[in-house]
């Protein structure tokens, strides 16, 4: 599996200070479908969300991650994902700079190449 952020499965990149963990699409959609452990969270703007997102996903757009702190602390696992991955990596240093290091992405944190079709919501 490629990942753009880095090839690890616990991910520091030398020149990010990205942390998350990488994760393959069965272990996502596991996680996807427990939601009273994890959340799933995308931060595209409300107006993608509407259109189309995975099931079980709460939109909170990238540029308020941090207002909505308090609605995941409690979870084991955080799973963010956009459209194309480079909100994800944004949303990830966002998360990573408030002290949560239990993030959680497949590959690209993409809905583009999300592989369940069946838990895609329109």
């Amino acid at each position: 599996m490629f990942n753009f952020f880095g090839n690890f499965r616990r991910c520091r990149p030398q020149n990010r200070s990205l942390m998350y963990n990488l994760i393959n699409y069965q272990t996502a959609r596991g996680m996807i479908e427990d939601p009273l452990n994890n959340i799933l969270i995308d931060v595209r703007t409300k107006r993608e969300y509407d259109i189309m997102h995975i099931k079980n996903a709460v939109n909170i757009p990238v540029e308020n991650i941090r207002e909505h702190e308090g609605e995941y602390k409690d979870k084991k696992g955080i799973l963010v994902y956009c459209a194309s991955g480079i909100r994800t990596k944004e949303a990830i240093a966002i998360l990573n700079s408030i002290g949560y290091s239990n993030i959680y992405i497949w590959e690209y944190g993409a809905l583009s190449n999300f592989p369940y079709k069946d838990m895609i919501n329109t």
